[in-house]
């Protein structure tokens, strides 16, 4: 208890949660909690909240003697430890995510970013058995760092600095805007972290976390006007920045390929328009878990959809339309909706000599026209069959 200031504690800490909670009903005003980010945004929210309230009681509760107070403090103690390495480890998904707009990839990440996680929850668990690992409580009920505290904070770091690298490789691709704003989460999240690891008995480091959060909000709208609503994808104004920023870039290998919803309409008129927009939010499932690194899905308008791919070779190109076709016909036969979806796709290539994105576009949309006429030449001998029959 020396050297500890409860009022400021309480009252740090309720300032963190008063913030997250109107974060959270400021997300909830903009209906911002339909797709995957936002979902690992608002758990985030909730730990943080958490987190604040935990470390509160731990706070209340040290130095004083009551029944179950040890075991009280051992559980409040090690979910602060745990919730701190779960905002590193989520965020680090979060970032992942809403640069690349890929679920996907953010699931195959999240396989070897949750090792350090589990390292940590595992020296938790042997913790509390008093080994005194991470922390101990002492017969009075006295809260003690331990010899391997210091573990606890290089993994939180860790994911600290891979959120920056992930940001910062993401630059290396022409097809990714930079304005993501790591630093706004990172930097507070640090400071905060610091100043509480050499200075026991001041609470900063949940505040500092909620602050860096609702920086992070802020900053955070600008790219939302670069996503559309409806399926989660880029916009076609991120795509008129993107072939923009590429005309000024260093001349690189640029493929299109332009979508088409085969009888998008008879979705609609059949089965009415909340399932044609439910139909637009499983394309965008559908085309961004499609998408490599070096490609990006776009809503170009309506029921037309682009996918971007940075490649040297055609071949690349491919392999993202057989997947789009592999994870369409999964989507078919999972039988998750009353309609059944169908593509029609064309691609070419940017001429690098002509710089001419006019051309890139028309050639594109020439491709997939094409395609679309076949699909509706084989419907009608399809009809035709049946009526002979």
């Amino acid at each position: 208890m020396n050297g500890v200031n409860i009022p400021e504690i309480v009252i740090v800490n309720s300032i963190g949660v008063l913030l997250m909670i109107y974060l959270r009903m400021t997300r909830i005003d903009n209906m911002e909690n339909r797709y995957a980010g936002e979902k690992l945004f608002d758990i985030l929210i909730w730990i943080t909240i958490g987190g604040c309230l935990t470390e509160m009681l731990t706070f209340l509760i040290d130095g004083r003697l009551f029944p179950g107070g040890r075991v009280i403090s051992y559980l409040t103690n090690s979910l602060c430890f745990l919730g701190t390495c779960s905002v590193g480890f989520l965020w680090c998904l979060y970032v992942d995510f809403r640069i690349y707009n890929n679920i996907r990839r953010m699931r195959k990440i999240a396989v070897l970013l949750v090792m350090p996680l589990i390292v940590e929850s595992v020296m938790l668990l042997i913790n509390l058995s008093g080994a005194g690992l991470i922390f101990t409580v002492s017969e009075s009920n006295v809260y003690q760092r331990g010899s391997m505290t210091w573990i606890a904070y290089l993994i939180l770091f860790f994911y600290f600095f891979y959120s920056i690298a992930t940001v910062k490789r993401s630059g290396k691709n022409s097809l990714y805007l930079q304005f993501f704003p790591v630093f706004y989460f990172v930097v507070p999240c640090m400071v905060g972290t610091i100043v509480q690891g050499m200075l026991y008995g001041i609470s900063v480091g949940w505040t500092s976390v909620a602050i860096a959060f609702l920086f992070v909000h802020i900053q955070i709208q600008a790219r939302n006007s670069f996503v559309d609503s409806l399926s989660g994808l880029f916009n076609r104004r991120y795509l008129d920045c993107i072939l923009s920023q590429f005309k000024r870039s260093a001349r690189r290998q640029l493929y299109g390929i332009m979508i088409d919803v085969n009888d998008f309409k008879k979705i609609n008129d059949a089965y009415g328009h909340s399932n044609g927009d439910d139909a637009i939010r499983s394309i965008g499932r559908i085309l961004s878990d499609s998408v490599t690194e070096k490609a990006i899905a776009i809503r170009y308008a309506g029921d037309e959809f682009m996918i971007l791919v940075q490649a040297e070779q055609e071949e690349a190109v491919l392999e993202i339309m057989e997947r789009v076709e592999r994870n369409l016909k999964i989507f078919n036969v999972s039988g998750e909706a009353p309609y059944t979806l169908s593509f029609a796709m064309g691609y070419s290539r940017f001429d690098e000599l002509s710089g001419n994105m006019e051309r890139f576009l028309a050639e594109m949309d020439e491709a997939m026209y094409t395609e679309k006429q076949r699909y509706y030449e084989q419907s009608g001998m399809d009809r035709r069959r049946k009526r002979e029959k």
